[in-house]
C-alpha cells in the first residue's frame, strides 16, 4: 500500500484527538452512525495492520469499534459547525488529492487494486479525504487569532536556552572494528571465546600496521567489520558525548586531535578509534533559533486552542451509544472516561 492513503487515516485520527441500512451505534445532536460506517472503518484500520496482531483479540476490537465511533461523533460535530460557518469542501479539492495520490502509481489500475487490497473502495476515499479538509478548513478558522509576539518567542528561550539549546561537545571520528562473532544469529547466546580470539588477532593485527606507519582509513576500507562506515574511512562524522557506549564514549572524549587509541572493547566487538575534531559545547544563537521557536510556539498554541474547541463541541453536544457500546466521550464535561 503506498504511503498516502496510510497518510490520510494518520491525519484523520490525529486531527480529531483520538487514536482512536445497518443499525444505528450512536447519535450526535440527532445525527445518526451507523454500524456499516463502524464497519467499514474498523475493517480498512485492520487491513493497515500488517502484523495482525493489534486487533486480534475480542477487547480490542472492541476498544477500536469504541475509538472509531468516537471519532465519528467529533467528525460529525464539525460537519454540523461547517454547516454552520458557510464552510465547504468543493469536488474539485477531493479530485485534487485523489489524482496526487493515483500520480503515486504507476497506473490508475495499481491505484484501485491498492484500495482493493485494504478494503476501500472510492467512495469511501472520498468520504475520508472530505473529512480530512474540512477538518483542515475548520481548525484554519478556529486557530486564525492564535499569534505568538517577539516577547513569548525571547521569554522561551531565555527560558530555555540551558537545555532546549544547549548543543553538547562533538568529535569527528572514525574507527576501525573487528566485530564479535555469534553462535548463531538473533539466537540470544553470547559470542563463542573462539569467535571473540579471532576478532582480537585481527584488531591486534591492524594495530600493528597502525604503528608501522600504515594509513588509518585505507586500513578502514580493508579491514573493517562496520559496513555502514568501511567505504568512508570509518567515518562516524560528529558523535555528541553519551551518544555512542560507554567504552566507545570515555575512549574517545579522552583522545587529543588526530589521535588515535588503543584497542577498545564493547559489546560490538574491538575498535580502534581515530578523532580528528573537537567541538566545545555551546548555546545556540537566539536569532538561529528564534524562528524554529516561534513555529513550535504558534504550533502549540494552536494545539490546545483547537483541543478547547473539540471538547466545547461535545460538551454542547447531545451524544447517545446505543446498546452495551461505551464511547470515550463523556458529553457535558469535555472530558474522555
Amino acid at each position: 500500500m503506498k504511503r498516502g492513503i496510510v497518510f490520510i487515516f494518520t491525519l484523520f485520527f490525529l486531527a480529531l484527538l483520538f487514536v482512536g441500512c445497518s443499525k444505528t451505534v450512536a447519535t450526535v445532536d440527532g445525527i445518526r452512525i451507523s454500524q456499516k460506517e463502524v464497519n467499514d472503518y474498523v475493517n480498512v484500520l485492520k487491513n493497515l495492520d500488517e502484523t495482525g496482531e493489534l486487533y486480534s483479540g475480542e477487547e480490542q476490537l472492541k476498544e477500536l469499534e469504541a475509538n472509531v465511533i468516537d471519532s465519528f461523533i467529533v467528525i460529525k460535530l464539525l460537519e454540523k459547525y461547517a454547516d454552520e460557518n458557510d464552510i465547504t469542501i468543493t469536488d474539485e479539492e477531493v479530485d485534487g488529492l485523489i489524482q496526487e495520490m493515483i500520480n503515486d502509481y504507476e497506473s490508475e489500475e495499481e491505484f484501485e487494486k491498492a484500495l482493493k487490497e485494504q478494503s476501500m473502495d472510492r467512495e469511501f476515499l472520498e468520504y475520508e479525504i472530505r473529512s480530512r479538509l474540512l477538518s483542515s478548513k475548520v481548525y484554519d478558522k478556529v486557530t486564525a487569532d492564535v499569534n505568538v509576539t517577539d516577547a513569548d518567542v525571547e521569554n522561551y528561550y531565555q527560558d530555555n536556552k540551558d537545555t532546549d539549546f544547549l548543543v553538547p561537545a562533538s568529535v569527528e571520528a572514525a574507527h576501525i572494528l573487528a566485530i564479535f562473532p555469534w553462535k548463531a544469529a538473533g539466537s540470544g547466546e553470547s559470542e563463542s571465546e573462539e569467535g571473540k580470539r579471532e576478532a582480537r588477532e585481527k584488531i591486534e593485527m591492524i594495530e600493528q600496521k597502525l604503528e608501522e606507519g600504515e594509513d588509518f582509513e585505507e586500513l578502514a576500507k580493508q579491514y573493517s567489520d562496520d559496513t555502514g562506515t568501511a567505504q568512508n574511512g570509518g567515518s562516524l562524522g560528529y558523535v555528541s558525548k553519551e551518544q555512542m557506549v560507554k567504552e566507545f564514549d570515555e575512549a574517545l572524549f579522552s583522545l587529543d586531535e588526530g589521535e588515535i587509541s588503543g584497542i577498545v572493547e564493547t559489546e560490538y566487538g574491538f575498535h580502534i578509534i581515530k578523532s580528528y575534531d573537537y567541538k566545545e559545547e555551546y548555546i545556540q544563537e537566539f536569532e538561529d533559533v528564534s524562528e524554529s521557536i516561534r513555529e513550535f510556539l504558534l504550533s502549540s498554541s494552536k494545539g490546545v486552542k483547537w483541543e478547547e474547541f473539540i471538547y466545547s463541541l461535545i460538551d454542547n453536544a447531545e451524544i447517545e451509544y446505543a446498546g452495551d457500546i461505551e464511547g470515550n466521550l463523556n458529553a457535558g464535561n469535555g472530558e474522555e472516561k
